[in-house]
């Protein structure tokens, strides 16, 4: 399964930043209560983090 570095919208105007650099996604686990997190990574670093609501990431499903 690919996840594309598609990078993230701003919060504050909507720009684009970091698309072909780095990837944002949305993640979460079924069932869990702690909601959701993100998921980030760039050619060497793979993260996942704490809920950060202001920038706009990627959703994809995965199953």
């Amino acid at each position: 399964m690919e996840f594309p570095a598609v990078g993230w919208r701003d919060y504050s105007d909507g720009s684009l930043g970091n698309a072909g650099q780095y990837g944002y996604y949305w993640t979460s686990v079924a069932n869990s209560s702690y909601g959701a997190y993100y998921l980030y990574f760039g050619s060497s670093s793979l993260y996942v983090t704490a809920p950060d609501k202001r920038p706009g990431q990627s959703v994809r499903c995965v199953r």
